[in-house]
């Protein structure tokens, strides 16, 4: 029985629908006192910002995209970002094709805001 719900909440996960089971989580080794350049201006552009995608962060600060998600990635592994609900990806009217995929919206954590200030 424990394993069917296992599996049931990590396919909630899949589709999007939960967060990471805790017991699924990765410990990343992100320290508040030895945050990248780049982290600190994620986490203080959330800060400014209140919640913000990706797309928004990029754009901001114009930083790198491939950077930027690595880091969040990073950032929210380590408690410091959390996940707080999906929205439409913005279309780019110079790219003949755009994907369908959603993007996450971001927030700092209670964690992090004493790291920022």
């Amino acid at each position: 029985m424990t394993n069917q719900m296992l599996e049931f909440e990590r396919l909630q996960h899949k589709l999007g629908k939960r967060e990471v089971l805790p017991c699924d989580r990765r410990k990343e080794h992100v320290k508040e006192n030895r945050l990248t350049c780049q982290q600190k201006i994620i986490l203080q552009s959330l800060n400014q910002l209140g919640e913000a995608t990706a797309f928004q962060l990029i754009e901001a600060k114009n930083l790198n995209a491939h950077s930027v998600t690595s880091q969040i990635t990073h950032l929210a592994n380590a408690n410091l970002v959390e996940k707080v609900r999906r929205v439409p990806a913005p279309r780019d009217p110079t790219k003949k094709k755009s994907g369908n995929a959603d993007c996450w919206v971001y927030k700092i954590t209670k964690l992090a805001q004493g790291a920022v200030a």
